[in-house]
């Protein structure tokens, strides 16, 4: 949990901080909102990252200012401390991006993908949006991913139902082994019941429904319209924020 002291709820700043809808229309005369629109996706001014999704919003911002990514990307880079959560959210941003024409942040995604320190974040991200669909991104880069690794590296990123990973394994004996092994290795417990198949069997409408009503299946929603590449995933972030 952040520990972010935020601006008044009345300033632009503030606003944004929190995600808040009234600084989308602010954006374009707002001394500054470039600088702070960064601020947000390297710092992450969330207070709870598992409650509070911004990528939607953020990446909305910079398609809207239609931002340079090299202050994003520097960050990227010049970060190389053990926690990936200081970059967990410029790379969900990232990931999304694409959707809406910024195919500059393909190049920058799969880069670290494959190269950067929280590779494996990279990848959660790119399985986590619609990404997976671009083949800017998409093409060879289970091979790139593969190759470049051993395969401790490999079990310590896998889990073993999610994406990527699943894609992966149709076409890479490793990672259907180590998947297969991880799987074997797993103490049992109580079944998780999995609402992800559920979802996916859901129309967009009646997805915008479920984020419109709230509740513990708006989050499925987002992120299933996301893999889906619906781009009215940044309409509902400046509306619900």
């Amino acid at each position: 949990m952040s520990m972010v002291e935020y601006d008044s709820p009345a300033s632009f700043r503030g606003q944004l901080q929190r995600g808040r809808g009234a600084a989308v229309h602010r954006t374009s005369t707002a001394p500054g909102a470039a600088d702070a629109v960064y601020e947000c996706v390297i710092t992450d001014t969330r207070w709870d990252r598992q409650v509070d999704q911004r990528d939607s919003y953020l990446a909305g911002l910079i398609a809207r200012l239609d931002l340079p990514l090299a202050p994003i990307q520097q960050h990227l880079l010049t970060y190389d401390d053990e926690d990936a959560e200081p970059v967990e959210l410029a790379l969900q941003v990232l990931a999304l991006l694409p959707m809406v024409g910024r195919l500059d942040a393909a190049a920058v995604l799969r880069g670290y993908a494959i190269d950067g320190p929280h590779w494996s974040t990279a990848l959660e991200a790119i399985g986590d949006s619609g990404a997976m669909k671009l083949p800017s991104i998409w093409d060879g880069l289970a091979d790139d991913i593969i190759a470049n690794r051993d395969d401790a590296p490999l079990a310590q990123a896998i889990w073993c139902d999610t994406e990527p990973w699943t894609t992966f394994a149709q076409s890479q004996p490793r990672v259907r082994r180590i998947i297969d092994e991880l799987k074997a290795s797993r103490s049992p417990g109580p079944a998780r019941r999995d609402t992800r198949p559920e979802i996916a069997a859901i129309d967009n409408e009646d997805l915008i429904g479920l984020v419109a009503a709230g509740g513990s299946e708006r989050r499925q929603a987002l992120e299933e319209l996301g893999r889906r590449g619906d781009r009215i995933v940044f309409d509902l972030g400046r509306v619900l924020g």
